[in-house]
């Protein structure tokens, strides 16, 4: 795992507590690059064995353009928490620059933070928001949200959630 590994995948564990992240109070300013209608959730579904999601804008429209800030698209499934993210960190072998799409597993923590993080799924981003190779056969909530890099002590947590559907 490389050095930063654990503040990427911090990010995508911010998804997974499911009933605490929409009563999150601290929020923090977004990149004034970030169009929310990237973020915004029309749809969602499993389909062959691969979770989805469409958006009202353009998916992975938006990418970070400060080295703390993560975006992450998340799925709650059967088989764990999945998050597609864009972010400055490099931390992840699917792709060269950890700007590009890539997938995480995750966990988060009470404070909806990243607790734990991996390499599972593959992440594709076009039309919608799909992660592969999650063995999943329910999404049972989809996400949206900023995750921030505190620099003092490498913790990455929700800051702010664009969007969630049951």
């Amino acid at each position: 795992m490389k050095k930063h590994n654990e503040s990427a995948i911090g990010i995508l564990l911010v998804f997974g507590t499911i009933g605490g992240l929409m009563s999150l109070s601290s929020i923090v300013a977004v990149s004034a690059q970030v169009n929310e209608d990237d973020f915004k959730i029309k749809d969602f579904g499993i389909k062959d064995g691969t979770p989805w999601l469409t958006v009202e804008g353009k998916a992975g429209g938006s990418k970070p353009d400060n080295a703390s800030q993560i975006y992450a698209y998340a799925f709650v499934t059967d088989n764990g928490i999945f998050a597609v993210v864009s972010h400055g960190v490099e931390d992840s072998a699917e792709v060269a620059n950890d700007t590009e799409w890539h997938a995480h597993g995750v966990t988060l923590d009470e404070k909806n933070c990243v607790s734990k993080l991996n390499e599972d799924g593959d992440a594709e981003v076009n039309d919608m928001v799909k992660v592969a190779n999650t063995n999943a056969t329910k999404v049972d909530k989809v996400m949206t949200a900023l995750l921030g890099i505190n620099n003092a002590d490498s913790s990455v947590c929700v800051e702010k959630v664009f969007g969630s559907k049951p």
